[in-house]
């Protein structure tokens, strides 16, 4: 790709956003396409910033997303209102809104959508979505065939992600995406913060979501079990696996414990599990998460062949972040590191998007990696 360019500043003004943008933008020839990532007073005012970005760059299709924190290859901006993002030139980019009443309508929608523009085209699709409501069985229409596979993003925070396309018409929708073409699909990795409090062990009954027994033992006694040591009242999560990342990490989803069944000593997981697959109960641990992200980072540079890559994108949980781990810039010095003075963007996101068994998924407490390369 013949270049990249990102940018990060702390500012309540819209206007200040922009001109940090036609800056980035500047530094790039023939850029074709945008994304910004807000959080604090100017999330608050995203449409106005789309509005404004219209006007001062014609023609340039942009995503905007509202977070909870945004992030650059200089570091993580929590708690301040901010706004990162990152300017490109090679292939060719589009966005799309979708308005909807419900998250399963957004995910429908988006799914819809993203079948229509991809046609037997596989585009790599950034999507970001409101969380309200929102459950995994609300992506599942991502996983259609018809939708492209190299997708990953992420959930909102306070307001509607926002576009602005190559005719400078600006919309605020439940969902949006940003399809970059003519580029080679990125290589995505997740990393999850958690530690595992036992080996992952197979589900041998379930009642839909409910997991009863554990490789023949009750899911609430093992769960009892594995908690029993802990200090404090740490909150556990339930970790499921299907196999191996190709990495030599497990693929994993994170998912909460929502509930008991005292009567048959089982757990309320999701509708996601199934008799054969893997599970183990998991804390939030910032020594892990640190050890998992640097694999991971490093699998991901040695999968792009040998070649540095010419940008990054970084969704990261909300829940990591400085909240996790008592300091600042943690996960995005672990990035630079890896990668260097690479252009990288992101956001602390309301929840995550990343493959799972092949197939699109929501996630928790993850970061996820996307390192792009040249054009394809």
């Amino acid at each position: 790709m013949p270049g990249a360019q990102s940018f990060a500043v702390e500012t309540r003004s819209p206007s200040r956003v922009v001109r940090e943008l036609e800056v980035a933008r500047a530094r790039v020839p023939r850029a074709v396409g945008a994304l910004v990532f807000t959080c604090g007073a100017v999330a608050g005012e995203l449409s106005t910033l789309g509005r404004e970005l219209a006007r001062a760059m014609p023609g340039l299709p942009m995503l905007l997303v509202p977070g909870a924190g945004v992030l650059s290859e200089r570091g993580e901006i929590e708690g301040e209102s901010a706004a990162t993002g990152m300017v490109w030139a090679g292939g060719r980019a589009e966005v799309l809104s979708v308005r909807a009443s419900s998250a399963d309508e957004a995910g429908e929608g988006l799914a819809r959508a993203l079948g229509d523009q991809s046609a037997q085209t596989t585009p790599t699709a950034l999507v970001f979505l409101r969380p309200e409501q929102l459950t995994p069985s609300s992506l599942e229409p991502l996983a259609d065939a018809r939708v492209t596979p190299h997708l990953f993003g992420g959930g909102t925070v306070g307001v509607d992600p926002v576009t602005v396309d190559a005719r400078g018409e600006v919309r605020a929708g439940r969902a949006a995406a940003l399809l970059l073409r003519g580029v080679s699909p990125p290589v995505l990795r997740s990393s999850p913060a958690c530690r595992l409090l036992m080996p992952l062990r197979t589900i041998s009954e379930t009642r839909g979501a409910l997991v009863t027994q554990i490789e023949g033992e009750p899911a609430l006694d093992v769960l009892t079990s594995v908690g029993e040591s802990l200090a404090g009242q740490p909150l556990v999560f339930a970790v499921l696996s299907d196999g191996d990342s190709g990495d030599g990490r497990p693929d994993v989803m994170v998912r909460a414990v929502q509930g008991v069944d005292p009567v048959r000593r089982g757990l309320l997981v999701s509708d996601e599990v199934r008799e054969g697959s893997k599970i183990a109960f998991a804390i939030r641990d910032p020594k892990e998460a640190k050890s998992d992200l640097e694999a991971a980072a490093r699998d991901a540079l040695r999968q792009s062949a040998g070649a540095q890559p010419r940008f990054g994108i970084y969704v990261n949980c909300a829940g990591r972040g400085s909240g996790l781990y008592g300091a600042s810039d943690v996960d995005t010095k672990i990035l630079r590191a890896r990668f260097g003075d690479m252009p990288l963007a992101g956001a602390n996101s309301s929840f995550e998007i990343a493959p799972y068994r092949g197939r699109a998924s929501l996630q928790l407490y993850t970061g996820v990696i996307a390192l792009f390369s040249a054009p394809s």
